[in-house]
Formats: structure tokens, C-alpha cells, sequence
């Protein structure tokens, strides 16, 4: 469906996003470079992890720790890296420690704040190493941005890349002419994230960067929440104590997307909209002349959710194809 001869005159954009520090959907972002053969590659927000996994020395010369609050262990040094590729692939941070470390830091809360954040800035930059690799020489370029589960400070880690674009830095024009701006930030939510902005705040965001665009008829708005209402944000009604509500007819979901979001996307119609936030509204929707996107994410399970998208100077956007792996 998605072949394409070297005359082609289509500009195709891979995106993904929300893969929340799993390293295995992260190395599929840069194999989707010769896989899907895209002209641009864009990851989305929530590209760091949650949780810090400590192994702890034994005295046997062993590892032990915990992973779903369930005991894993490494024997010698092969067991060990695999553990760790295993824990990284699941988007979580392993540190090897021995017993008065690890009493330390369960001792110290901003012991613990500051490791975690070690990790993810060093995560993060051998990321951008990996991709400098992988993807030099390919003439692809790369753009990535910090969602709302990010910490602000990482993005200095991505500008510090010739490979890989800080979406956030501004307006960049990709391939085929198309301009793109990008907003990480979401409304708020019932976990206080680090990136959150009032519907009012977004709004702003918004029309700050969309006057800068010269065709916002052809322009790609890489906003990580999605439009309010559509089938893009559904997620599960929460209670006051953050529990899934469950009535009658079973789960109830709620739409927890941004108004401002689908307000510009109405007023401004752009071609395309790429989403994310919202792991389990994998969709594609038309928002007024808008085709707003989102992959969705399984990034737990170490796969990656995309959406290949054939853009045409012509018509607009001409293709588009949800994959996973």
C-alpha cells in the first residue's frame, strides 16, 4: 500500500509517540527510518520514564530487586544485563547499587529525585547518541519533544543533537515545504505532571506560534493533547480517589482532551493535527477540514504504535496507515 517510486513527489512523516523511556519503542522510531522509508521522523511527547528500578548487590555475588512488586534476580553479569535491557524495555530505569546505597536512597526522598533524574538525563542523551548513529547519513531528519510527564530541564539535552530537532524550539519547515509547530504541555491533570498549562495558557501557546506560520492551510500542528471530544481522548472516569468509576454498562470513559486544541484546530484548519497523551484512544478523526491522529501507546509491552502519513502538494494529505511493532 505504502510503496513508492524515487520520482514521487510525497512527503511522508512517521510519528509516534508516548513511549514513556522503553528503549526497545525508541530503537523501533529510528528502524522505522529504512522500514517505512519517511522523509521526516517525528516522536512525540512523554519520551521519559516513571519508575527507577535499584538491583542490589548480594553477597553471592548476585543481583535482586523488584519489577511489578514481583522479586527478580541476576546470578552474574550476563543475567544482569539482560535484566537491565529487559527493565529499559519496559520504559523503566535500572541502577545497580549495593545494601547502603540502597538504604540511602530509600532514606532520602530527594535522593531518590535526584538519581531518577540522573537517569533520565542519561537515558535520554545516549538516545540521542544512538540516533546520531542510526540515523546519520540517512538525510532524514529527526524531531522530538518533551510531553507533560517530562521535566523541562531534558530539553537541553536534545538541543545539544545536530541529528535530532527540539520540536519545541519554534516553527520548522519539513520536507516537501510544510510547516510544523509543536506544543508538549497539556491540560491539567488529576496527577499534577510537570508540564501542565490552563486551557487559557494553551490557547495562547497556540495563537503565539500560529501567527509565525505562512500557509496554516498546509501546516502540521504537533500538539501532544488531543482535540476535547472526539475519539482521540476518551479515557477512564476517575474518582475522586483515582479509581477507574464502573457502573452499570461498564467502564465509563470521559473525554479529557484540550478545548483550546479542537477550538484552533476549527478556527485555523491546518492539515494535520498529531496527537498523543492518551494512550488508549488510538484514532484518526477529521476536526473541521483537520486530520487529527493519534497513535496511541503500548509502550509497556515494548511496542511501538505509529502512524505513516503521505502528504501531497496537491491533495493534501493523501494516505495515511496506522502500524504497530
Amino acid at each position: 500500500m505504502f510503496s513508492r517510486k524515487k520520482t514521487d513527489n510525497r512527503t511522508r512523516l512517521f510519528f509516534a509517540t508516548d513511549i514513556h523511556g522503553s528503549e526497545q519503542c525508541f530503537r523501533k522510531w529510528l528502524n522505522a527510518a529504512k522500514v517505512y522509508e519517511p522523509d521526516v521522523l517525528i516522536l512525540g511527547g512523554d519520551v521519559t520514564g516513571k519508575v527507577l528500578v535499584p538491583l542490589v548487590a548480594q553477597a553471592d555475588g548476585g543481583w535482586r530487586g523488584s519489577l511489578h512488586d514481583r522479586p527478580v534476580q541476576a546470578r552474574d553479569r550476563e543475567e544482569l544485563a539482560e535484566l537491565q535491557k529487559q527493565i529499559r524495555a519496559m520504559g523503566r530505569y535500572p541502577i545497580v547499587v549495593d545494601p547502603d546505597e540502597k538504604a540511602a536512597l530509600d532514606a532520602s526522598p530527594e535522593r531518590q529525585d535526584t538519581t531518577f533524574r540522573q537517569a533520565m538525563r542519561d537515558t535520554l542523551a545516549m538516545w540521542v547518541s544512538l540516533a546520531e548513529e542510526r540515523l546519520g547519513g540517512l538525510n532524514i531528519p529527526a524531531y522530538m519533544m518533551l510531553g507533560n510527564d517530562d521535566f523541562d530541564d531534558l530539553a537541553e539535552v536534545l538541543r545539544g543533537s545536530d541529528t535530532v530537532h527540539y520540536a519545541e524550539d519554534g516553527i520548522f519547515e519539513l520536507p516537501g515545504g510544510y510547516e510544523m509547530l509543536s506544543i508538549g504541555y497539556s491540560t491539567p491533570t488529576p496527577w499534577h505532571t510537570s508540564r501542565e498549562l490552563s486551557e487559557a495558557e494553551v490557547q495562547a501557546k497556540i495563537d503565539g506560534l500560529a501567527a509565525r506560520l505562512k500557509d496554516p492551510a498546509t501546516a502540521i500542528f504537533n500538539v501532544h493533547c488531543p482535540p476535547h471530544d472526539t475519539h482521540l481522548d476518551q479515557a477512564p472516569q476517575l474518582d475522586e480517589d483515582l479509581r477507574p468509576v464502573v457502573d452499570a454498562s461498564g467502564l465509563r470513559m470521559a473525554s479529557v482532551g484540550s478545548t483550546a486544541v479542537r477550538s484552533s484546530l476549527e478556527t485555523i484548519e491546518p492539515l494535520l493535527g498529531l496527537h498523543g497523551h492518551i494512550h488508549e484512544s488510538a484514532a484518526a478523526q477529521k476536526v473541521g477540514r483537520t486530520l487529527s491522529v493519534n497513535p496511541g501507546s503500548d509502550y509497556g509491552d515494548g511496542v511501538l504504535r505509529g502512524v505513516i502519513i503521505d502528504l501531497d502538494p496537491v491533495k493534501g494529505v493523501r494516505r495515511w496507515q496506522m502500524v504497530q511493532g
